[in-house]
């Protein structure tokens, strides 16, 4: 049987700024045309991969705010291979981490003024079956995520995040040993 499957692939380090994100979701655009991906694919991509970028380089440049360093290493690496079937993205930051225990115990409060707001950020029953957090290698479940991870988890059809530990590999919880996040999205080709 004959495979007729095209690839596209990309990898490339840098260091942690705004400005690398028009380049990096151009260049992604290019490439999603290139494979005949329609307008409504390309659209829910970029928008999943600009997310997943900025926030990578917010978390990274805060990480270096709050430590009063400058920032001239390449602290953000991106991945991605597209097919013609299929997306399948890697951001690696080295900031801060995401906040495991506080996503996994965020609970809505009725009794607190931002009971409402809360109920938003709470992940539904369908966030959470695309979403995979591991600690040490063993998924945590999980309760509340940002708007941000809720617009990613529309797009894609499962995404998986890891911590970095300085001492560990992976880690059990943000700790002054974090460094950092492996953030890995998949999604089918969903429209002709």
């Amino acid at each position: 049987m004959v495979k007729n499957e095209r690839e596209i692939g990309f990898l490339d380090s840098y260091t942690a700024n705004t400005s690398i994100v028009p380049s990096v979701i151009d260049r992604l655009i290019k490439d999603l045309q290139k494979l005949g991906y329609a307008q409504d694919d390309i659209d829910e991509i970029v928008l999943s991969m600009d997310e997943s970028i900025t926030n990578a380089v917010q978390e990274t440049l805060n990480k270096y705010r709050h430590r009063n360093q400058n920032n001239d290493t390449r602290d953000i690496t991106i991945r991605y291979t597209i097919n013609d079937k299929e997306f399948d993205a890697t951001i690696i930051d080295h900031g801060k981490g995401l906040d495991i225990f506080h996503v996994l115990h965020a609970v809505p409060d009725n009794l607190s003024d931002t009971y409402h707001d809360q109920i938003i950020i709470y992940a539904t029953e369908s966030e959470k079956s695309k979403i995979k957090v591991r600690i040490n290698g063993e998924e945590v479940p999980l309760r509340g995520i940002g708007a941000g991870l809720k617009i990613i988890l529309h797009f894609m059809d499962a995404v998986t995040i890891d911590l970095i530990d300085k001492e560990k590999v992976l880690s059990s919880s943000v700790s002054k040993h974090t460094d950092g996040t492996i953030l890995n999205m998949k999604r089918k080709k969903r429209y002709s």
